[in-house]
């Protein structure tokens, strides 16, 4: 059983001071543009290939993948986080190598979480425990590191082509004896302080006995960066349809906001529940762990993830529906086509996807079988290609 995302909590122990967190999104909009559009065609992606053995060559035999993408030269990317590295293959499939290891040490990841690409075929790892964000030159090679960060580094980036990074992370504060907690989207240049923040939402905290504060909810938001460093932003909420864009130097060139009902899950995605990683620091000490958390909020997001392809087109995922379905945008906000898969991926068995300059796949992160990439190709009409 699976669901398509993964719920992080973050547990921090400071002297008597007990932190949890996790991602969700029930927020609600202070104002609402609806923005009504002639119908569009409907394009079909098709699958072309899988990557992925449930027995065999190890180099195929995935633990689980966290994130998987396109790097600059078409090659295609899994972070596997059992294994703790980097498998690349090439566009057809076929295995090239690794990248890092499990470890402690200097280009050695303990518990990798996301990576980026830069257009120059470089790489960054983000390392949950670790606490650091790792570089890789084109060839796989480890080349330095950032770090520095509290009390967790950016758990999703982004490469921007400038070589900057854009991150989604939960900086804390304490105002005399209370906490603080904001989810934030940033920019990072060379250490572990952001030059820039494209926005900032206060999460919510609940205290209890023992010094323990805790959030179960709060806001949160998927996000991607286009060709030309923009920023696209898409609330996770069950009743907003809202994506933001952002030029580079962070100013506002996109909003699109819509009202959407509440769609209710069905029993089979209930009972499957979420999958959730747990982390802990004490004492400078980090741990993780993964477990299956109950479904207590029956209602489904409307979107799920936001892409940017090679043509700056973006790509966004609505997972209110029952099957894969794509709203595809261009950047002044009108609607140029919608996209649904040829294979019928039911909620549960539906794959996380990803979509960025390099094309468009999908992964299992906890998959009903085993886990696997999808390759997929964008069917168009002959006079756009």
């Amino acid at each position: 059983m699976k669901r398509t995302g993964i719920i992080i909590i973050l547990s921090i122990i400071l002297a008597a001071l007990i932190v949890a967190a996790s991602a969700g999104c029930r927020d609600e909009a202070e104002s609402i543009e609806t923005s009504l559009q002639e119908p569009v065609d409907t394009l079909v992606l098709t699958v072309t290939d899988t990557i992925g053995l449930e027995m065999g060559d190890s180099s195929y035999v995935f633990g689980m993948i966290l994130q998987a993408a396109h790097g600059a030269d078409g090659n295609i990317i899994a972070l596997d986080m059992q294994k703790a590295c980097l498998s690349v293959y090439s566009h057809d499939g076929e295995f090239i190598g690794n990248i890092g290891a499990p470890g402690p040490a200097p280009g050695e990841f303990q518990i990798p979480v996301d990576f980026a690409v830069f257009p120059d075929g470089g790489i960054a790892v983000t390392d949950a425990i670790s606490r650091v964000i790792s570089y890789f030159d084109a060839d796989g090679s480890y080349t330095g590191m950032m770090s520095g960060f509290f009390p967790t580094p950016p758990m999703s980036i982004e490469g921007c082509p400038d070589g900057t990074l854009v991150g989604q992370h939960m900086p804390m504060t304490m105002t005399g004896e209370n906490l603080e907690m904001s989810l934030e989207l940033s920019k990072w240049i060379d250490d572990a302080e952001p030059c820039f923040t494209y926005l900032s939402k206060p999460m919510e905290l609940e205290y209890s006995g023992e010094g323990q504060a805790s959030s179960t909810g709060g806001p949160d938001f998927d996000f991607a960066v286009g060709p030309d460093g923009s920023v696209l932003v898409a609330e996770i909420s069950d009743t907003l349809f809202s994506v933001t864009g952002f030029s580079p130097d962070g100013e506002k060139f996109l909003s699109i906001l819509e009202v959407r009902d509440r769609t209710p899950m069905t029993q089979e995605e209930i009972d499957a529940g979420d999958l959730g990683m747990s982390i802990m620091i004490m004492n400078g000490e980090a741990s993780a762990d993964m477990n299956r958390m109950e479904t207590t909020y029956p209602w489904r997001n409307v979107i799920g993830s936001i892409g940017v392809d090679s043509r700056s087109r973006i790509w966004v995922e609505l997972v209110c529906e029952d099957l894969p379905v794509f709203q595809v945008y261009d950047y002044s906000g009108e609607l140029l086509f919608i996209a649904v898969t040829n294979v019928e991926f039911t909620p549960v068995t539906r794959p996380t996807f990803k979509v960025n300059s390099g094309g468009i796949l999908a992964y299992d992160r906890d998959p009903m079988d085993y886990p696997k990439l999808y390759l997929f190709e964008l069917v168009e009409p002959e006079f756009e290609q």
